[in-house]
């Protein structure tokens, strides 16, 4: 191997140049590409050698890891690691190694100082690498669980490696989901939304009675409107919780997520004897239009003037509560309406 890294580092493979030191903003659009092209890629790759920006020479990387680069990019990226000038450019430059296929125990050490680092996501990185590396080391598999939300199939490729069969995939995907850290929870909750199985359905919406931390309740809410079809009557069922309890945002979050799918059932709800069902389909209408009034919201919507016209049909009923209702249910109400007023 080391003999291999010495002919290796003798080798340099030609660059399509850029301007010199560009900063994230401006090379962003290229390293956000899905499917680079060949000349893209060749950009890529010379930013991430030339940057002195860390932003810029991890995203550079995560792009490369992304859509691994051609076999003639091995040499460079060997060099780099012999030369081990930037220890974010080595780290990386093994990351995108492994990523290519190559799994070599002398990058163990390198893999195994990376793990040490401060920020989370380089660590993810780094433990999906190792476990490619070194799979009978499962110490940092909540650390590629993490991942899944910055590069999906890198984790997968990893979590393949790490775990003998699909329920033994699971039973560590269940326990990252209770993990302390609450971005290994949203992960894990991104990640079971994705399996589409009964056991996964359960396991959210077991998560979203006990979860507080607001950007986890969240990343539970797209999951289970990503499974609306199996998950709306359990969700609509959640709406008598308590409306102070942290499950009852979720719960709404869910709905808002849903969009237009779940307004006629939001009627329902508005229009219930139950106090609890009547404040939170209020809380799911507000999240709603505020998520439809926001462009990054469009995504959960495939028609965002139809479902605005839905949810202004449920302005007499809002209406009525916010004039009739207890003071509660008078203040969602009001934010309600002002959220749809925002929309129209």
């Amino acid at each position: 191997m080391k003999k291999w890294l010495l002919v290796l580092s003798l080798m340099v493979y030609p660059a399509v140049p850029l301007p010199a030191q560009e900063t994230l903003a401006r090379v962003l659009p290229l390293l956000q590409k899905p499917a680079p092209t060949t000349q893209e890629t060749q950009q890529i790759f010379h930013v991430f050698r030339t940057a002195k920006d860390p932003n810029v020479i991890f995203a550079a990387g995560a792009s490369l890891v992304k859509n691994p680069p051609a076999k003639p990019y091995e040499p460079a990226l060997f060099n780099q690691i012999l030369s081990a000038q930037d220890p974010l450019k080595t780290t990386f430059s093994v990351i995108i190694l492994t990523s290519m296929g190559a799994a070599y125990e002398e990058f163990i050490p390198l893999l195994q100082e990376a793990l040490l680092s401060q920020d989370p996501v380089l660590r993810a990185y780094a433990a999906a690498s190792y476990g490619l590396v070194n799979p009978t080391d499962r110490t940092y598999i909540n650390d590629v669980v993490r991942l899944y939300i910055f590069d999906p199939a890198f984790a997968q490729r990893a979590l393949n490696i790490l775990s003998v069969d699909a329920n033994s995939q699971w039973k560590v995907l269940a326990q990252a989901s209770q993990d302390k850290d609450p971005q290994v929870r949203a992960a894990a909750a991104a990640w079971i939304s994705n399996l589409h199985t009964p056991q996964a359905l359960e396991q959210l919406l077991k998560r979203t009675q006990k979860e507080k931390e607001p950007t986890v309740q969240t990343q539970l809410a797209i999951a289970l409107a990503a499974n609306q079809e199996q998950s709306l009557p359990a969700v609509i069922d959640g709406l008598s919780t308590g409306y102070r309890k942290p499950a009852a945002t979720t719960y709404a979050l869910a709905l808002a997520f849903m969009t237009g799918h779940s307004v006629s059932a939001l009627k329902e709800a508005i229009l219930s004897t139950n106090k609890n069902r009547r404040i939170n389909a209020l809380r799911a209408v507000a999240y709603m239009a505020g998520l439809l009034s926001n462009p990054e919201g469009f995504a959960y919507s495939n028609d965002r003037d139809f479902d605005r016209h839905l949810l202004k049909s449920l302005v007499p009923q809002i209406t009525a509560l916010a004039k009739n209702g207890s003071k509660a249910e008078q203040e969602f109400a009001q934010n309600a309406l002002t959220q749809i007023e925002r929309l129209m």
